[in-house]
């Protein structure tokens, strides 16, 4: 496996004379023949500050930025659709699968089926020794504010279409996992924004990345919990009391749902005590309903309240990041 953008070539060119004052060296012959180079092209110099002299070859300037790799498929020991969101995720938009071999059908139809479950891949090319694929989406362009807001309507309504359905006995809808494709799209999309990034950021950005990739992690098992709860609807009855009890234990934590993401953009003292207050109120009501609920049931609730109270204090984390005036400064820096 081998990444074309970051591969690095070290080589020592000794400087020549040319005349009575003009000083060449040669271009490297792996460089020209990667971009093609022919006497007449266009070469540009850009010399740096610290003393460095880059050579960029004018065909490059269109695929400036791109991010390519190129994997030697007969070198895997994991399927193609393991290893293509992996490479989704790092930010690659270029990725070619080659081989000695033939692609099998099978591995025609996983690159294919995977294309279809990340946003902006495609499959560009596609024969019996080489597999291409390019992923159209510029995740720059896509906010991260946005998506985690999209992962957390998208959680909402399971949680309020589970509500419903656990406090209504006469109902016949069945909770369905029609949104798990859209979570896990949007999920890796976020995974591409903020690990895949092409641009360093600064030292905050960079740990409050860090608790976000914590909490989107946290988020996707709160989801996958609440679809159990669902299934256990017919296991148990719920009184009048209860119900009211279930209702508001599943608006608290949607509530909680919303401080966590907003705390964790935007770093609030207010919405953290507010989320473990919330937290507190949520163990309050399971303790009254807890002796008449499965064993099952509680235990589902139990784990969902520690993840939430585990992602919460992920988002609080943020608070320390920014300069307020009343925490006190780290003077082992």
């Amino acid at each position: 496996m081998s990444e074309e953008k970051i591969a690095r070539d070290i080589e020592t060119r000794k400087v020549q004379k040319l005349g009575s004052s003009s000083l060449f060296i040669t271009l490297p012959k792996k460089w020209i023949n990667k971009w093609s180079i022919k006497p007449g092209d266009k070469v540009i110099l850009e010399a740096l500050d610290d003393g460095s002299l880059r050579l960029i070859a004018e065909k490059a300037k269109s695929n400036a930025g791109k991010k390519t790799i190129l994997v030697d498929a007969d070198s895997l020991k994991q399927p193609l659709i393991n290893i293509i969101p992996c490479l989704y995720i790092l930010g690659f938009d270029e990725i070619v699968f080659e081989t000695k071999k033939d692609f099998t059908k099978k591995d025609f139809e996983d690159v294919l089926y995977i294309s279809k479950h990340l946003v902006g891949a495609e499959v560009v090319e596609n024969s019996e020794k080489k597999i291409k694929l390019e992923c159209l989406l510029d995740t720059e362009k896509v906010g991260v504010e946005s998506l985690l807001r999209r992962i957390l309507n998208i959680i909402s309504k399971r949680i309020d279409e589970v509500s419903k359905f656990l406090t209504n006995f006469n109902t016949t809808h069945q909770i369905g996992i029609t949104n798990n494709d859209d979570l896990r799209k949007i999920y890796l999309m976020l995974l591409r924004r903020i690990i895949g990034n092409k641009y360093q950021s600064s030292s905050t950005e960079y740990y409050r990345n860090s608790f976000i990739l914590l909490n989107i992690s946290i988020l996707t098992n709160i989801d996958y919990i609440v679809s159990k709860i669902s299934e256990l609807r017919g296991n148990f009855d719920v009184s009048p009391s209860q119900t009211d009890t279930l209702k508001s234990i599943f608006t608290s934590i949607n509530d909680v749902l919303d401080e966590i993401v907003m705390s964790v953009l935007f770093p609030s003292v207010k919405r953290i005590s507010n989320g473990f207050n919330l937290i507190s109120q949520i163990r309050q009501n399971l303790l009254k309903i807890k002796d008449s609920l499965p064993s099952s049931f509680n235990l589902y609730l139990e784990d969902l309240v520690n993840l939430l109270e585990n992602a919460l204090n992920n988002s609080m984390c943020g608070i320390f990041l920014e300069d307020l005036p009343w925490i006190e400064k780290d003077l082992t820096a």
